[in-house]
């Protein structure tokens, strides 16, 4: 009788203890679910208010995409680009037509002429039993032929022209010519003896001239503005200032490439003339400069 009072009694502590527990946990969901809940709707607002926000986005990024393709296909538009491709064109034409134009004024105005100086210079040099046979100045080229009696005669009449410091170099030739041997006699003798033909040819110091130009780099090169020349002595320094960078109608070019004479200069002379913003150097000889320039990239990553 005992034992089995025991037992119920046990048994009903057990069930008093699982009762106790399943009412604290219930009491404690029902207080928590609340704030689940809130959090669960705040979380599902936030994102339908994203979602509504980029749709709005997309929507107003497509619309506007669709009227530029609208616009874009429009007559009015492609009667624009035409326009302006036209346009384009003959802007590249007047470029082209200035360039060939400043390219002969250049040349006219470097080109030497004749010079009554020089001339006057060589008449009066002449040795007393020299005559003058040919003369011409041209191109800065200058090339005389004469006879005298005496051998030493042209050598003295060639050191004097080197020393009025007249030409930058002179190439000589003496010939002896024996007026019997060419056919003469007593009475057709000019000199009535030996006598002695020279041609000397001469460069007048001054004439080398340094001819430059800018360009568009491309599959045929664009002229940029016009091309200048200046003429220089053997050995005298040039410098040109401002070719880092070139700006026209608000595109600015940058320096990509420099060729003397079509050949292009190393790596380290165009990086200091970038860094300088110059190109100098030396004359020794007749030069023309190419400074080659790449446009700007557009957005799109194509040239303008």
């Amino acid at each position: 009788m005992s034992l089995a009072k025991s037992k119920n009694d046990f048994s009903k502590r057990d069930m008093n203890f699982f009762s106790e527990f399943s009412s604290g946990a219930s009491q404690n969901f029902s207080s928590a679910f609340p704030v689940f809940l809130l959090i669960a709707l705040t979380i599902i607002i936030g994102t339908l208010i994203v979602w509504i926000a980029c749709s709005v986005s997309t929507m107003k990024k497509t619309n506007r995409i669709n009227d530029l393709k609208a616009e874009m296909a429009s007559a009015e538009y492609l009667e624009k680009l035409s326009r302006k491709d036209k346009s384009q064109a003959e802007v590249e034409e007047l470029r082209e037509y200035y360039y060939v134009i400043s390219s002969l004024d250049s040349r006219i105005s470097s080109t030497t002429t004749a010079s009554a100086d020089t001339f006057t210079a060589v008449v009066e040099a002449v040795p007393n039993d020299t005559v003058l046979t040919f003369y011409l100045d041209q191109d800065g080229t200058v090339e005389i032929h004469g006879s005298s009696i005496n051998r030493e005669s042209p050598l003295n009449y060639l050191k004097t022209l080197s020393d009025k410091n007249i030409f930058s170099f002179i190439e000589e030739s003496i010939v002896p010519y024996d007026p019997i041997e060419g056919g003469m006699n007593d009475k057709t003798l000019i000199f009535g003896e030996m006598h002695y033909d020279f041609i000397f040819k001469c460069t007048l110091k001054g004439h080398y001239a340094v001819t430059w130009a800018k360009f568009i780099d491309g599959p045929s090169l664009t002229p940029l503005g016009q091309l200048a020349s200046q003429s220089f002595n053997a050995g005298q320094e040039y410098n040109i200032e401002n070719i880092a960078s070139y700006t026209e109608s608000g595109i600015t070019y940058d320096l990509t490439n420099i060729k003397i004479n079509g050949v292009p200069v190393s790596a380290s002379v165009l990086a200091e003339a970038k860094s300088s913003n110059k190109l100098n150097g030396k004359v020794a000889t007749t030069m023309n400069i190419e400074f080659i320039y790449t446009a700007p990239k557009t957005s799109e990553g194509g040239a303008s």
